[in-house]
């Protein structure tokens, strides 16, 4: 992995999870999951993704870091329960099928602009 691609997927993490925080955009189970979710999903997975397909092209790149975002939201409403969006709502999004698709899709931001940073 490289290291500062997996230091600018955790900034992501950071202001992604203090954004959420604020804005009270999904709620953790405990308080001490985000602090994981950046440590382990943002830093480890994410960055372990950003660096294997840094010579990608953007879309693909993009696309990868989606679907994996979608499987990852998606194992969450199903299955974790480790986080809930309150009311079942994400700003417009309505459903579990819809949060998990607008929840997912933009993770595919991280391995496309985290490259950039090595």
């Amino acid at each position: 992995m490289n290291l500062r691609i997996v230091l600018a997927c955790m900034i992501l993490g950071v202001v992604t999870e203090a954004l959420s925080q604020w804005q009270k955009l999904w709620i953790y189970q405990y308080s001490w999951w985000p602090i994981v979710s950046v440590l382990v999903v943002f830093g480890l997975l994410f960055g372990w993704l950003s660096t294997m397909v840094a010579d990608y092209s953007p879309f693909l790149r993009f696309v990868l870091g989606a679907v994996v975002g979608v499987a990852y939201e998606g194992a969450n409403l199903w299955l974790l329960h480790i986080w809930h969006f309150p009311n079942q709502r994400l700003l417009f999004l309505r459903g579990r099928v819809a949060l998990a698709l607008g929840a997912g899709i933009p993770w595919g931001i991280a391995p496309l602009v985290t490259p950039l940073f090595r």
